[in-house]
């Protein structure tokens, strides 16, 4: 009969604790402490639930890098039109400096919780150009979009930026480029939409999906144009998003009141786990489709939300080996 040692080249390890489980993966040992054999493994991934903002909004703007840093600014409370914006560092959230105008429907941007873009958005009376630029400690406000807007898509960094899709009036394909000093229109998206989910950590590589009118609609953008590519399995809208224009996260949104995930490879969309808590007009942080962040959002005509959830893909875990 063949031994572990003969199949694997070495013994089976004798521990007195289990190692971490991102440590372990593929490992097999022997815990001495509680006589058990474990393993570790990489499963499929999950949202898992994290702090919960300290103000529950909805159509807030978002930035950030993964499920341990992220930034929520603006959106609409229970009092209307908010202007706070929270920094979550993976522990908990920190009220910091408010935006200088309050609005709602922002296109946010960025890729970190030290350095975003507040683009656009609605007060009122009606949608605004206005564009603000956090620096890890306050807003200021920069050169205006081309066109007022809100409810679109965004990618890219504080310092290079895009804009795409949104309102006013009808749904729009404008997308406007910014390189740090002033916005520049240039090729539209193929089809209209707002409400549409976004990825993409450059203004050079981007991804649109979904929207209203409600579709499963995709869209790519090559730092030239927009190709339409494999669309989400499920049309919505008001979703939100994470990673890049080939490795995405779509997450949320509606008709009715969406849970669904889906992610994406650079090729097309596969459903994935559940949010835990099924919302809309949500923000969402992350430059992978690895580890990101869900945060607010609603689940009707005036509820506001503060929970948070985090996604990891996969996930680690330490399991003991049994056999019947």
């Amino acid at each position: 009969m063949a031994t572990y040692k003969g199949i694997q080249g070495y013994s089976v390890q004798k521990l007195s604790s289990d190692p971490t489980a991102t440590d372990a993966v593929g490992q097999l040992w022997y815990n001495s402490t509680s006589g058990k054999f474990k393993i570790g493994d990489a499963g499929a991934g999950a949202w898992a639930s994290a702090p919960s903002m300290n103000t529950a909004r909805k159509q807030v703007g978002n930035a950030g890098a993964d499920n341990t840093n992220a930034l929520c600014f603006g959106g609409q409370d229970a009092s209307g039109h908010h202007g706070s914006t929270e920094k979550y560092d993976g522990t908990s959230w920190t009220e910091v400096g408010n935006l200088q105008e309050d609005r709602r429907l922002i296109d946010g941007i960025g890729t970190t919780n030290t350095a975003a873009l507040a683009a656009g958005g609605y007060d009122d009376p009606g949608y605004q150009q206005i564009n603000e630029q956090w620096n890890g400690t306050s807003w200021t406000e920069v050169a205006n979009l081309q066109t007022a807007k809100g409810a679109g898509g965004s990618a890219g960094t504080s310092t290079a930026g895009l804009a795409f899709g949104g309102v006013p009036g009808s749904p729009t394909a404008s997308c406007e480029t910014w390189n740090n000093t002033s916005w520049t229109a240039v090729n539209s998206m193929n089809t209209g939409r707002i409400g549409l989910g976004s990825a993409g950590v450059t203004n050079t590589a981007a991804l649109g999906f979904g929207g209203n009118p409600n579709t499963a609609a995709t869209e790519k953008w090559d730092g030239t144009c927009w190709t339409t590519v494999n669309g989400l399995n499920s049309a919505r809208q008001y979703l939100s998003g994470a990673g890049t224009s080939t490795a995405a996260l779509a997450f949320g949104g509606t008709p009715g009141t969406s849970a669904l995930t889906e992610k994406y490879d650079g090729t097309s969309w596969t459903e994935v786990a559940d949010l835990a808590t099924a919302r809309f007009e949500l923000g969402g942080a992350g430059t992978t489709n690895t580890s990101a962040l869900a945060f607010g959002g609603s689940t009707g005509p005036t509820a506001g939300l503060s929970a948070t959830e985090a996604w990891s893909d996969p996930v680690y875990s330490v399991k003991t080996v049994t056999v019947s």
